[in-house]
């Protein structure tokens, strides 16, 4: 069995195949991107109406595909929340930088954090636990 993306919302499942698609917007223009699911990796691919509009420090909505809630993090604006389902673990939370150029992905498992990424510093660990 696969690792399996979910939206925190309606628990849709992201990654149906190889990457995660979610849905992304920016000013008024809203386009499809496919991320790696491999933590700390950060090549993806997105629809080029949106890109061509973004600079470093352009902050992206995220929403899911299937329900349309806004993937905010609501511990961390800067942030996208995603569950991560691993075969075999308890299900974890991971979030990752909405801001365009800033490497940042946070693995969330109640206990520990994983942080990947060059900007991870940068966002600070935050107030993951909501404590």
């Amino acid at each position: 069995m696969k690792t399996n993306f979910t939206c925190p919302h309606c628990q849709a499942v992201l990654n149906p195949s190889v990457k995660i698609l979610l849905v992304v917007s920016y000013r008024n223009t809203k386009g499809m991107i496919l991320l790696s699911p491999q933590p700390g990796n950060y090549k993806y691919i997105c629809d080029s109406s949106v890109e061509r509009q973004l600079s470093a420090g352009s902050k992206i909505r995220f929403s899911c595909p299937v329900c349309s809630e806004d993937l905010t993090s609501p511990t961390n604006s800067q942030l996208v929340e995603l569950r991560m389902t691993v075969p075999g673990r308890e299900p974890r939370r991971v979030e990752f930088s909405r801001i365009y150029g800033k490497q940042a992905t946070f693995v969330l498992d109640g206990e520990d954090i994983l942080s990947f990424g060059e900007d991870a510093d940068d966002l600070g660990l935050g107030n993951f636990f909501g404590a």
